[in-house]
Formats: C-alpha cells, sequence, structure tokens
C-alpha cells in the first residue's frame, strides 16, 4: 500500500456511510496521471469540512470507489471567519486574491460594485469559486471558501451580519486589528476598494455600520495587494498564522 498526501475533492452526494466516490476530473487525476492503484491510501475533502481518509476498494471506468477509514473535521480551518468585501480589480488580479486569500485562511469572497469600480464581476463567479476550490485543496483545508454573487457597496453593508468589519483607507488613523480587539469574535469582514479607492461618501457611509478604517503603510498599494497584506494584518492578530 503506497501513502502520499495528495488531497483530492468529492462531491457531498458521492459520499455515503462506508465508502466516497471520485468522478469526473478527480477520478481522471487518480488513475490517468497518479496512476493509483486498488489498495492505495487516497484522502479527499468534501470542501464543507471533513477530511476523509480511506482506501481505494475498486476502479471502474468513470469512477474511484474508495472505503473510508476515518474522518477529520474542519482540517486547516481558522477560527474566524473572515470575508473580502472587494471592489473587482482588472485583468485577473481577483484569481490572486481568491487563490492566495484561500491559501491563508480567508472563509469567503463577495465581490462588490462601488463608486469607482471599473470591472462588473457577472460572469466570473464560477471560475473564482474553481480556483478557490484548488487552492482548498493545495494547501490542506477542508471547507472550500465561498465566492458570492455580487452586490452594490451600500447593500452588502446593509446585510453583512459580521462581528467587527474594516474598510482599507489611506486616511485611517488606525493600522489594525490589536490581537484584544479581536478575541471572542468569530466572523470579520474586510472592506478593499476599487484602483481609484473608496470614495469620502463611501468611508463615511461604511461608519454610520461601524465599519473600522485601517491603513496599510505609506506605500500605495494595488488593490489585489491591498487586499491580502489586510487580511494577513487581521488574521496574523487573530492569532491564525502563528
Amino acid at each position: 500500500m503506497r501513502m502520499d498526501f495528495q488531497q483530492f475533492y468529492v462531491e457531498p452526494d458521492n459520499i455515503s456511510t462506508h465508502v466516497f466516490r471520485l468522478t469526473g476530473d478527480e477520478c481522471r487525476h487518480a488513475i490517468k496521471v497518479l496512476r493509483k492503484k486498488r489498495g492505495d491510501a487516497l484522502s479527499a475533502i468534501d470542501g464543507c469540512g471533513r477530511l476523509l481518509h480511506g482506501i481505494i476498494e475498486r476502479i471502474e471506468r468513470d469512477q474511484v470507489v474508495v472505503s473510508i477509514e476515518r474522518i477529520e473535521e474542519n482540517v486547516g480551518e481558522p477560527r474566524i471567519k473572515l470575508t473580502i468585501a472587494q471592489a473587482i480589480p482588472k485583468g485577473h488580479y481577483f484569481d490572486l486574491v481568491v487563490e492566495k486569500g484561500t491559501e491563508i485562511g480567508v472563509s469567503a469572497f463577495q465581490p462588490i460594485t462601488t463608486a469607482r469600480s471599473i470591472v462588473e464581476p457577472t460572469s466570473r463567479i464560477e471560475r473564482w469559486q474553481k480556483k478557490a476550490l484548488a487552492a482548498t485543496k493545495q494547501c490542506g483545508r477542508s471547507r472550500c471558501p465561498t465566492v458570492a454573487s455580487p452586490l452594490p457597496f451600500d447593500a452588502f453593508l446593509q446585510r453583512d451580519q459580521c462581528d467587527l468589519a474594516f474598510i482599507a483607507h489611506e486616511a485611517a488613523e488606525q493600522a489594525g486589528p490589536s490581537p484584544l480587539a479581536l478575541q471572542g469574535l468569530r466572523a470579520i469582514t474586510l472592506y478593499i476598494g476599487p484602483e481609484g479607492g473608496f470614495t469620502a461618501t463611501e468611508i463615511e457611509r461604511a461608519k454610520e455600520f461601524r465599519v473600522v478604517p485601517i491603513h496599510l503603510g505609506s506605500r500605495r498599494l494595488r488593490s489585489e495587494t491591498a487586499a491580502l497584506v489586510a487580511a494577513t494584518k487581521i488574521l496574523h492578530a487573530a492569532g491564525e498564522l502563528g
């Protein structure tokens, strides 16, 4: 029996009490690329918080059937749910935010439209969700971050149910959260503006909802860089990055 740490994705509907089944691209990758055989160990996530370990029971033309040995819950998952609500940057830079954000522990991505938004993010949700899943498998998490349908900035402000929220703004006095400020919190939202930043009106509107402005240093950062730097600061303060 060969042992490795390649992590697959299994759709929740393909999990039963004693076995799970890899189908589609995951099945082809296991058979054609990794040359998996009957009796090999295989691990897969369901994207909902479970990591399943098992032994390949049989290989069929369109599926790999794995006998479940044990299940772990919430492997690699942060205690705090961090959502990045971001105006989508031009090009494919939001791909980077989704991929690297997933790796560092972001739990959800909410595309927003703002007064200075350039890109309308209506047709890329499926692409970004696939990027999140690939990054989830790569980094050893068990719960795949969600990428929501886009909302106007004000609409998301009104429906956001987080415990605390921050908004990146170059004129802010606060550099970031302290570990003490994050104690006991379960959900945080981080607002990131477009290339031109948030307008003064949008900043004031955010403050009405008790969103805390934070700055990211003296250098001007690209939108995608700002998202990852700010998310890292928050997760580090929360004790999620060592």
